[in-house]
């Protein structure tokens, strides 16, 4: 994986949201993650996607979700914040996008289940 990632929990009334943080290079990327990417399920559907172009199987595939519009392509992702003022958009190798969203799914649910584990201890 090229890109190194982080994660950080914020407070967000009274709840703790879990954030998944990439450079600021593809900080376009991280906001496709953090607000796109609702699901598991979700996360392995645009993987999926990538490697039905990957393969031939489609030329390419678009779509828009939440907060951007994706044009994947068997080389590269272009991905496009539709709420930037500067209409930001970032283009990432294809392999790459599927690594990150491997990586957020596993971050994920592995701190889903901590807070799950670490509320029921303190009651």
């Amino acid at each position: 994986m090229k890109y190194n990632y982080r994660i950080e929990f914020l407070d967000i009334g009274g709840k703790r949201s879990f954030i998944f943080r990439l450079p600021d290079e593809i900080r376009v990327v991280e906001i496709f993650l953090n607000s796109d990417i609702q699901s598991e399920f979700i996360g392995k559907k645009i993987i999926e996607y990538c490697n039905q172009v990957r393969n031939g199987q489609l030329e390419e595939k678009s779509f828009t979700s939440n907060n951007c519009s994706t044009t994947i392509t068997p080389n590269c992702v272009k991905i496009i914040d539709m709420y930037s003022e500067e209409n930001n958009s970032t283009s990432i190798e294809t392999d790459e996008l599927i690594l990150l969203i491997e990586a957020f799914i596993n971050e994920k649910k592995k701190h889903s289940v901590q807070c799950v584990y670490t509320d029921l201890r303190n009651s």
